[in-house]
């Protein structure tokens, strides 16, 4: 089974990354950038956004990781250690409730920002940043608060090198076997070749592969939605 890295791009999505750094780069002597709430004052997710802003102000250290970083491609690749980190640091029970809330936003997705979740990319995707925000904005509260504070964990623990949870092959090995028993015949099929080649896959096959393995990986026994949400978040394969 691939590594998936389509939280990376949700994330980007969820606090404007290319815009949530004021200040720009920065020169000797001076404050590295802040954080700002990508959302003003009226909105209904403007407390839950600012709550992550202030601790995230409030550490110097997670600040200056991202000073002087001026290209989206930097950020994305920025984002996209620290959440491998997270997946490798942080309580299953965190990691698992995050998925939950990307199994929610996914199903929110037209087709073909849906279908580009599958699909490799090292840098952001404007078309996919806007579909996923409007989606992610649609959500119960708890999964804005969930999502969020895995985010800004799993950024801590990449900035200050967080110990690792050890890994245990075989729960993750049990974890694949117990999700390809819920993709017998024809589904199974349909889901490795999405797997196998996800570029040349349709639009529609691609996007019911990333809706379906998401949402069936947090439907299982504990153990293996955690092994499930640690992989597909990038942490391990």
């Amino acid at each position: 089974m691939k590594k998936l890295v389509w939280l990376v791009v949700l994330v980007a999505v969820v606090v404007g990354a290319k815009e949530f750094l004021s200040g720009g780069g920065s020169l000797p002597g001076m404050s590295p950038p802040r954080f700002e709430n990508p959302y003003p004052a009226s909105s209904p997710l403007h407390a839950q956004h600012q709550d992550f802003i202030d601790r995230a102000n409030a550490d110097e250290k997670l600040r200056k990781r991202f000073a002087g970083i001026m290209t989206s491609k930097g950020l994305f690749a920025e984002l996209k250690l620290a959440l491998a980190r997270g997946a490798q640091s942080l309580e299953g029970p965190m990691v698992v409730s995050a998925t939950r809330a990307m199994a929610a936003v996914i199903p929110r997705l037209p087709e073909r920002s849906c279908a580009k979740l599958m699909r490799p990319r090292d840098d952001f995707d404007p078309e996919l940043e806007r579909d996923v925000r409007a989606a992610f904005e649609r959500l119960p509260p708890r999964h804005h608060k969930n999502f969020l504070e895995f985010y800004l964990r799993a950024l801590q623990a990449e900035v200050h090198d967080a110990p690792r949870v050890a890994r245990d092959p075989a729960a993750r090995e049990r974890a694949l076997v117990h999700l390809g028993e819920a993709y017998p015949g024809a589904f199974g099929q349909r889901l490795a070749g999405v797997l196998r080649d996800p570029l040349r896959a349709s639009d529609e096959d691609a996007c019911w592969a990333i809706n379906s393995m998401t949402h069936t990986s947090t439907q299982l026994d504990p153990e293996s939605a955690e092994a499930l949400s640690r992989l597909l978040w990038g942490g391990e394969g």
